[in-house]
């Protein structure tokens, strides 16, 4: 019995061929199996899905047919940022600091490196100081502003459903902190827009030219936004990396003003006594006018040092500017691009998959109802 039971153990059989694959694989009449379900649910269901399909790429050509295709020019300007001279060409304002009594090391000018300066260049009140500048656009003196409220789209889109701010326009140029609250309200859209509109990069890793470009919706609007906005930039930038030399530099202007002053009464002064007493040997005599003269010569000597002193701060302050150098200025015409909605598209695409879902529950209950 024990031999038997050993011997059908050993022996293949058609039931040991039969044993079924692990879960983990599919087999290929399985694949097939699986392929000709797809094909019969298709044949079932094609009507539906061709309809569907249909209906959403409808609607989306309706959608593309009633909104505007939007047209937009695109420019950019290439420059240089040539940082001002430092550390030993500043012997002589390092000297002059120290003699007030300040740090004897020269005023840092690099206040921004790296990737700060491309933030800031599209900051607000950079983009806002640009905006508030008048420029001679088709002949006509403009304030920026109201020409990019006017020809940007910014009327059709974001304003379409406020007739007050379709009505706006700026009076004169302003600060921020003279805004009344309309103008807030209607610099901040215009700003939002224009963060979205205006980059600035560096084209070239290894390189230090930036480029500045922008896309908008009139090409004048765009060349003059460029090139007014990187004048901005240049003007801020280079006054702000130059603020502590230019308090020093005023500072010495008022100095050598004051002794100026002060010499000049000495002069009258001394001018006066003479005439009045050119005849008198009294010692006391002598004696104030020796005063007078003796301050007026260390006074005109300390002129003549305050005067030297601002000439080479002066000299400084030219040194530590720093050099803004257009590569590839913006040019016409801009190149022109014909932004279309995508309706259709999207339409197509959702249709085809809300079908696939009304097939998939279709379907499924159909296999429940067969099961029943």
């Amino acid at each position: 019995m024990a031999s038997s039971n050993l011997t059908d153990t050993n022996t293949p059989s058609p039931l040991v061929t039969a044993r079924s694959l692990p879960p983990d694989q599919i087999s290929p009449k399985a694949v097939v199996l699986r392929v000709l379900q797809v094909k019969n649910v298709f044949r079932r269901n094609w009507k539906l899905l061709v309809i569907l399909i249909a209906l959403g790429s409808a609607i989306g050509l309706i959608y593309d047919l009633m909104h505007k295709k939007r047209i937009t020019y695109t420019g950019s300007i290439m420059f240089n940022l040539g940082g001002g001279s430092s550390g030993n060409g500043f012997g002589e304002l390092g000297q002059l600091a120290g003699a007030f009594g300040l740090s004897s090391g020269a005023p840092d000018a690099n206040i921004f490196v790296g990737d700060n300066f491309l933030i800031y260049a599209q900051s607000r009140p950079v983009v806002e100081k640009t905006l508030m500048q008048h420029d001679t656009i088709r002949g006509k003196d403009t304030l920026l502003v109201n020409y990019y409220i006017r020809h940007s789209g910014i009327r059709d889109k974001e304003w379409e459903d406020n007739d007050t701010l379709r009505a706006f326009y700026f009076k004169k140029s302003k600060k921020p902190e003279e805004y009344n609250k309309l103008e807030q309200i209607a610099m901040a859209d215009i700003y939002g827009r224009i963060k979205g509109e205006i980059a600035i990069k560096q084209p070239e890793r290894k390189s230090s030219f930036m480029e500045l470009s922008c896309f908008m919706e009139d090409e004048l609007l765009t060349a003059t936004f460029l090139s007014r906005h990187l004048k901005t930039i240049e003007e801020d930038y280079q006054r702000k990396q130059t603020k502590k030399t230019r308090e020093m530099y005023d500072m010495l202007n008022s100095r050598a003003d004051s002794i100026a002053r002060i010499l000049n009464g000495t002069e009258n002064q001394l001018a006066q006594f003479m005439d009045q007493n050119q005849q008198v040997v009294v010692a006391q005599a002598r004696i104030k006018e020796n005063k007078l003269s003796r301050n007026s010569t260390f006074l005109t000597t300390l002129y003549y040092q305050a005067l030297q002193q601002a000439d080479n701060m002066r000299l400084s302050l030219i040194r530590e500017t720093p050099l803004f150098t257009i590569i590839e200025p913006v040019s016409l015409p801009l190149f022109r691009e014909v932004l279309s909605t995508q309706g259709l598209q999207i339409g197509s695409v959702i249709s085809f998959i809300l079908a696939i879902i009304i097939i998939f529950i279709r379907e499924t209950y159909r296999s429940i109802m067969r099961e029943e």
